[in-house]
């Protein structure tokens, strides 16, 4: 068994009355883990205690082997993409990460090398020399990365690193983060708030919800959790009626609903895999013409409600 490379004992982290981390427990083996939690769950204060940027008020630390608070010899070992955007949108993305390598002690012919090297890894070789105010969304997010691993740490911290890219960027920087694992031997621990976001980059995940670890593990077991509950489903289209009169004969189904226009029903299920198992089927042998389908329930708050009772 390898050793984790964080762990959390009865960690907690308040400022004044506000509670960032209460009695937080976790350990983070090596690999690509995802911290998932609602905005506010306390994500960004468990990052930030990683960093050694702040100091917990109880509990026990430790990173890489080593408590970060007051560590300066470890800050070399990690790299953090922050949630926000700290860029300079007049410097070229070569000057701005000249400028972050300076702060690492970095100069001259091996940090252009270095620059050189991370711009092929993050896909920014024909953009590195245009200024960072003209570039995309997911553009800004992979110099941020490029920022990150710059120094070539071997543990990555990324804050939200999808927020706000389309679907084509996000599936450009989550195909990014598997080979800065798999091809460059980064340990990575990503945040979101969003459960199948996680799911596409890594099957090790900690639910994070009010300050806590609430669960950790594959995120199979995850889904076991939810799946005691009734999952909530919407399917729209036309030709529905008798789809919902099939639904009422299958074991798993709890209720079936029509919105008020009838131009969409809503689904309360008991075991969605086995659901969205046979629901093609279903529809093939079926006159109807579904239009679109999505769960109420992928997402953190449902998870959340499942696990603390709401």
């Amino acid at each position: 068994m390898k050793a984790p490379i964080i762990s959390a004992k009865n960690l907690s982290k308040w400022y004044g009355q506000v509670i960032g981390l209460n009695n937080f427990n976790l350990d983070i083996m090596p690999g690509i883990t995802g911290i998932v939690g609602p905005n506010g769950a306390g994500k960004t204060t468990f990052f930030k205690l990683i960093t050694g940027m702040i100091k917990a008020n109880v509990g026990e630390l430790q990173v890489l082997d080593q408590k970060p608070w007051m560590n300066t010899a470890i800050h070399a070992k990690f790299g953090l993409c922050p949630d926000y955007d700290n860029l300079s949108d007049d410097m070229t993305g070569r000057e701005f990460l000249k400028l972050s390598g300076g702060l690492h002690a970095m100069s001259g012919a091996g940090l252009d090398k270095r620059i050189s090297e991370v711009s092929e890894i993050v896909g920014m070789t024909d953009a590195i020399g245009r200024k960072i105010g003209g570039y995309s969304k997911g553009m800004r997010q992979r110099i941020k990365i490029a920022v990150t691993i710059l120094h070539d740490p071997s543990l990555l911290l990324l804050d939200e690193p999808l927020a706000g890219t389309d679907p084509l960027a996000r599936k450009e920087i989550i195909d990014l983060i598997f080979s800065l694992h798999r091809e460059h031997g980064h340990d990575i621990i990503v945040s979101s708030h969003v459960l199948f976001e996680v799911e596409r980059m890594t099957k090790n995940v900690a639910l994070v919800y009010k300050g806590r670890a609430v669960a950790s593990g594959h995120i199979s077991e995850i889904r076991g959790l939810i799946d005691k509950h009734p999952h909530n489903i919407v399917i729209e289209g036309e030709g529905l009626l008798e789809l919902a009169k099939r639904f009422l004969d299958m074991d798993y189904i709890v209720s079936v609903g029509f919105s008020q226009d009838k131009s969409s029903i809503h689904v309360q299920v008991l075991k969605p895999d086995s659901f969205f198992n046979d629901l093609p089927q279903i529809v093939a042998d079926m006159d109807c013409d579904i239009t679109r389908l999505h769960s109420l329930d992928d997402n953190l708050e449902a998870v959340f409600r499942y696990l603390v009772g709401w």
